[in-house]
C-alpha cells in the first residue's frame, strides 16, 4: 500500500499556517492507512529560499512516519546552487527518508516491501527538460515504481516545460507512477502502468473544497488500484 502526494508548497509567508495544517494531515493519512510506502512526487515546498522552522516543522512531521519515505525535487523547489533542498538534511526525520537527487534519475531498492523506487532529479523547469527520460527496467521481479514532475500530455509535439507523454509511461513499464505538478487529482493507464496525480493537500490551492492525496495498493496480477483520497 502506497501513500502519495505532491504539490505540498510548504512556505514561510503569513498564510503559512493552512498550508502546514494540511501536510500533517497528510501525514495523520500516511498513519491511518497503514501506508507501507510513502512518496512526495515534488513541491514539497513554494521556493527554494525555504529557512528556519518551516524545515524544522517538516523534519518532525516525517519522523512521525514508520515506512520507507521518498522524496523528488519539483518545479518550486528545483535542485538548485541555493534550493532549500541541498541545505536540508532529511536523516533528523529518520533514515526511513530518501531524497532522489541525481539529475539522471536514480533507483531506490526496499528489499522488505520487495520494490524498486526510481525518479529524477529536476534541475530545471524547462522544455528540455524530460521527467521520465532514463526510466530504467524492472529489477528482477520486484514492484516498479516511478516518480515523475512534470506535465501529462496527451500529444508529443508540444514546447510546454516538463513534458511526460502517453508513449513514456507505456515503455516505463511501472506498475505505478506517482506524477507531481497539476493541482487536481488525474489517473491515466497506458499499457500496465497506471500514473496519478494525487490532488493537493491543501484546499486553497485545488480546485476541491477538501485536500486530497492518493492511496495505491498493489496486488500480484492485477492493475495498480488507486483511491481518491480525502483528506478531511
Amino acid at each position: 500500500k502506497i501513500a502519495h502526494t505532491s504539490d505540498v508548497h510548504l512556505h514561510d509567508a503569513d498564510d503559512a499556517a493552512p498550508i502546514r495544517a494540511a501536510f500533517a494531515r497528510v501525514v495523520d493519512a500516511v498513519l491511518a492507512t497503514r501506508a507501507q510506502l510513502f512518496l512526495i512526487a515534488g513541491d514539497l515546498f513554494d521556493h527554494t529560499r525555504i529557512e528556519g522552522d518551516v524545515i524544522d516543522f517538516v523534519y518532525e512531521q516525517l519522523a512521525r512516519v514508520d515506512c520507507p519515505t521518498v522524496i523528488i525535487p519539483g518545479n518550486h523547489d528545483c535542485w538548485q546552487e541555493r534550493s532549500v533542498l541541498r541545505r536540508m538534511d532529511f536523516a533528523r526525520a529518520g533514515h526511513h527518508v530518501v531524497l532522489l537527487d541525481e539529475p539522471e534519475g536514480a533507483r531506490v531498492e526496499f528489499g522488505e516491501l520487495h520494490a524498486t523506487v526510481w525518479g529524477r532529479c529536476m534541475l530545471d523547469h524547462a522544455p528540455s527538460n524530460k521527467p521520465m527520460a532514463g526510466a530504467p527496467a524492472r529489477t528482477r521481479d520486484l514492484w516498479h515504481i516511478g516518480m515523475a514532475h512534470g506535465l501529462y500530455v496527451d500529444y508529443p509535439e508540444t514546447e510546454r516545460s516538463s513534458v511526460i507523454t502517453a508513449e513514456e509511461i507505456e515503455a516505463s513499464g511501472f506498475d505505478y507512477l506517482a506524477l507531481g505538478h497539476v493541482h487536481a487529482h488525474r489517473q491515466v493507464c497506458h499499457g500496465g502502468t497506471v500514473a496519478c496525480y494525487p490532488g493537493v493537500p491543501a484546499a486553497q490551492l485545488g480546485t476541491r473544497p477538501a485536500g486530497s492525496m492518493a492511496i495505491v495498493e498493489l496486488m500480484p496480477g492485477r492493475q495498480a488500484r488507486v483511491t481518491d483520497h480525502t483528506l478531511a
